[in-house]
């Protein structure tokens, strides 16, 4: 380990508050060459025989990455069995290709090496030098090196026609970042102002920073003629170059694609049995030297619904998912186990159920009830989030505020202290004392006697929030007064209402954890900030839109950029709760419940821990390395 790679380490491991020392993800050992035999996959090693690879020791990087597994070394051969509904569950590109330059840790809080070995921070924060690993290759044998991470960003980033927005979180201070590269090892990123947290940036969004330009740029128009590109384009069915471009680039769908991670489509959708194959480049092994992934090929059953995903998981057809697994379905889980051959996983979702209150409502009479502290701590306090997770939940979650979770390294357990008691006496005393009297029907009514009858839009999520949840907190909300009617609509119509300021209460979900890396949660950052999209609109038009946000919404846009901005972890930990902190005073969202998700595992599936982050934002299941899990048939219980 290099001088420079000890010191960001230990950095990194002060800002979340977990030394080195306690890493489980072992990706910083070196490996010196010639000093361990290395060995391969059956599959591979029959095709090193056949004249159709090279051996593994070439084929390996000079330094791969090695990983320490679960729980021990694994055995080649298998294939992983999957439920997916379409292309977009291949999550070849995210959740199960997650290899950035820089990974969380198997904790999911520290960023550690992945294709970089190594890296150094310097100008103050400004400028980021990563230095890959030496000999790292495509799938297809090319070398990998950081002219790719150019080509990406010079070809793809900066291509008005591929990219007509430059990615938001490469920005700051309104310039895109520079991205070159001095030799074939060393990629720099550079910008015009300090990026304290640009390393956890990249262990959530780094494995969109690189593309094969070998076999990419004969698909793009600064390399090959337009015309000439147009006609492929049209052979293929589309109309333009960039069209044609982007089918090409497709990790999920288009098998000749070169990729770095541990499996390559084989067999693309639509298909009703997808193939993924191990990558026989891979860049990683064990610490005996076996070359990884263990596991020969992800293979994805195309089903038409939720309910097939339950039949199928309880007959013993899936070996490792949480997606598409219906938590509702626990005791169906539990009573076939035996016969399905598999245990069931319980951990909390990491995100959370709330409804968001529209700080700058367009209903003037409205907009100073909203923006009153006590009105929102009345909503909070007149819901029984107990009986509701009893009556909805059969006990699989947990009440809440909505204000990050326990995951996340700026939650405080004092976060959740208040407002969660169910306390209608005291919510009917505040709807009173901020002038909701009641009219004759007993319901509430706005100062001008007007009825105080609200749309209550409710987000339907994957996983399943529905209206059944909220009638029953609008049946709360009823019983101290409030009128509420559900609204369902489409989940691109209801997001796009309230990214207009056309919802005031919508049910949804919040960040549970790494949520400052996608701050629209709890800052004003957007017009998705769902609490306060028109103040959010302000800040992301530079003040040509929107409106100007009142100096408490601007302090929280304020610690934020600070805390983007420094270097020091202690002083990024202390404006993270002043942020997290204002929120559990100010009420700003209604949180009800983390909810549980189940993992389904097949007796037969190795290497997984007992408990399981579930956040987008550590790409689950990557975070764990999925390059490890192993498939063992004789060790069953």
């Amino acid at each position: 380990m290099n001088r420079s790679m000890h010191r960001q380490s230990e950095s990194r491991g002060r800002t979340v508050g977990a030394g080195v020392d306690r890493w489980l993800f072992v990706a910083l050992l070196m490996v010196t060459p010639g000093a361990i035999a290395y060995q391969e996959a059956p599959m591979l090693a029959e095709a090193v025989a056949r004249g159709e690879l090279p051996p593994v020791a070439k084929r390996l990087p000079e330094d791969p990455a090695v990983v320490e597994p679960v729980d021990a070394i694994g055995t080649y051969g298998g294939s992983w069995r999957r439920l997916s509904m379409g292309a977009a569950d291949l999550s070849l590109l995210t959740r199960l290709g997650y290899e950035p330059l820089v990974r969380w840790d198997r904790q999911g809080k520290v960023p550690v090496p992945g294709l970089a070995a190594s890296w150094d921070i310097e100008e103050a924060g400004r400028q980021y030098v990563f230095h890959l690993r030496r000999g790292l290759k495509w799938s297809d044998g090319a070398p990998l090196t950081s002219e790719d991470f150019v080509f990406h960003y010079e070809d793809v980033l900066c291509n008005k026609e591929l990219s007509p927005v430059f990615q938001s979180w490469l920005v700051l201070g309104g310039t895109p970042v520079e991205v070159t590269a001095p030799d074939p090892y060393t990629v720099v990123f550079e910008f015009v102002e300090p990026y304290g947290i640009f390393l956890e940036m990249l262990c959530f969004r780094g494995n969109t920073l690189l593309s094969p330009k070998h076999y990419l740029r004969q698909f793009h128009a600064r390399y090959v003629a337009v015309e000439e590109l147009n006609r492929l384009a049209a052979e293929r069915g589309v109309a333009k170059w960039f069209q044609l471009f982007q089918l090409k680039a497709n990790v999920q769908e288009n098998p000749d694609l070169p990729t770095w991670n541990p499996f390559r489509i084989v067999v693309p959708p639509p298909a009703t049995r997808m193939v993924a194959e191990r990558n026989p480049y891979y860049w990683k092994v064990d610490p005996a030297g076996n070359q990884l992934p263990y596991i020969d090929r992800i293979v994805y059953t195309d089903i038409q619904n939720g309910e097939m995903t339950t039949i199928k998981a309880m007959a013993g057809e899936v070996d490792f998912q949480a997606r598409r697994i219906n938590p509702a379905d626990y005791p169906l889980f539990m009573e076939n186990r035996q016969r399905g051959g598999y245990r069931v996983l319980r951990d909390l979702e990491m995100a959370s159920v709330v409804c968001y209150i529209n700080q700058y409502s367009k209903d003037e009479e409205l907009r100073p009830i909203l923006q009153d502290r006590r009105f929102r701590i009345a909503l909070s306090v007149a819901i029984d989030r107990e009986e509701l997770i009893d009556l909805l939940y059969t006990g699989m979650a947990e009440p809440c505020r909505g204000i990050a979770g326990a995951a996340d390294p700026f939650y405080l357990p004092e976060f959740d202290a208040q407002y969660l008691e169910y306390d209608p006496e005291r919510a009917n005393g505040l709807l009173d004392e901020v002038g909701l009297t009641r009219g004759p029907d007993g319901l509430r009514v706005l100062p001008s006697g007007r009825p105080f009858r609200q749309v209550l839009n409710i987000f339907q999520s994957e996983s399943g929030t529905g209206a059944e949840l909220w009638q029953l907190v609008g049946d709360y909300w009823r019983e101290v007064g409030l009128d509420f009617m559900l609204k369902l609509d489409a989940p691109a119509l209801s997001s796009l209402q309230v990214r207009n300021g056309n919802s005031d209460f919508w049910a949804y979900a919040t960040a549970g954890m790494h949520w400052i890396l996608d701050p629209t949660w709890y800052v004003p950052w957007q017009s998705s900030s769902y609490f306060a999209p028109l103040y959010g609109r302000y800040y992301e038009t530079g003040g040509k839109k929107g409106i100007k946000p009142p100096p408490a919404i601007q302090q929280l846009l304020d610690w934020y950029l600070a805390l983007r901005a420094s270097m020091d972890p202690a002083e990024r930990l202390e404006l993270g709760r002043n942020i997290l902190r204002q929120w559990a005073e100010e009420c700003y969202t209604i949180g009800i419940c983390h909810t549980e998700l189940l993992t389904i595992v097949s007796n037969r599936f190795k290497n997984v821990p007992e408990h399981i982050l579930h956040s987008y934002r550590v790409m689950t299941p990557g975070y764990i390395g999925i390059e490890q899990f192993y498939i063992d048939e004789e060790g069953q219980p």
